[in-house]
């Protein structure tokens, strides 16, 4: 680390939105004033949630002694090579979902249930996420589904996803994607909590979190449920995931 940052020479301002030791020890050891992100992770690992707390509105925060306020949000702005290398890939009237995590507690079970109802009401569904997404995603789905998971780059899902009507994703990668090409999101919650601050605004979308005794029990996720069951995912019906995704559209 000591070396990769000498070699980075001098700035006037070291931004880190990271604020983990490895961004803390890159940023000591390289010159320039250094602006850091005020995590609160140690106050949602005690889970003493505040429902107004956003990353975002915390990042820009970080940002004010620059003189950088207002309601920013992130945007990625795709271009037309990035559209024209998935238009052969995705049909008309389509949502995308995001079955994928990086743990089981966030991963919602039934959206090959949600899929099917989805077809049944006249829209096509496309799914996207890693080739780790589909090999841990263990739900059979209707056969016009069409499963881009592990097949596009970032970019290209970027793409995709900027297409869709909708996205329906866990809280993980899919959802972030879509509130940043400006498609709304309902997001699915599991082990997790909306008020760690990366549930989407009214304006981009909304969640559905069940808010029992024992959410979140986690910060980040894991594969594991003291009860066995993952009952924060498992109680949430195909049907509720569908009408509240319709309202979106």
């Amino acid at each position: 680390m000591l070396k990769f940052s000498k070699s980075l020479g001098s700035y006037d301002y070291i931004v880190d939105l990271h604020s983990n030791l490895r961004s803390f020890l890159l940023s000591t050891f390289t010159k320039g004033k250094v602006l850091r992100y005020k995590k609160q992770g140690l106050k949602r690992r005690l889970k003493i949630l505040d429902p107004n707390f956003n990353v975002v509105k915390a990042y820009l925060d970080t940002l004010k002694p620059l003189g950088i306020s207002g309601d920013y949000k992130p945007r990625v702005i795709l271009d037309e090579e990035d559209i024209n290398s998935v238009k052969n890939l995705i049909p008309q009237n389509y949502i995308v979902i995001g079955a994928g995590a990086r743990y089981l507690s966030k991963m919602y079970p039934h959206y090959n249930q949600v899929a099917n109802i989805f077809i049944n009401k006249g829209y096509n569904v496309v799914l996207v996420g890693s080739k780790e997404d589909k090999e841990k995603d263990k739900a059979t789905y209707p056969n016009q589904v069409i499963d881009l998971r592990g097949k596009l780059s970032i970019r290209q899902s970027l793409a995709v996803i900027s297409k869709s009507k909708l996205v329906i994703s866990n809280d993980s990668a899919v959802s972030h994607m879509a509130r940043a090409v400006g498609v709304k999101v309902l997001m699915v919650y599991g082990s997790t909590h909306p008020y760690f601050g990366f549930a989407p605004s009214k304006d981009e979308g909304d969640y559905i979190f069940k808010g029992l005794k024992c959410q979140p029990c986690t910060l980040h996720g894991k594969d594991s449920c003291k009860f066995g069951d993952f009952r924060c995912l498992t109680s949430i019906s195909p049907q509720e995931v569908v009408e509240k995704s319709l309202l979106l559209l």
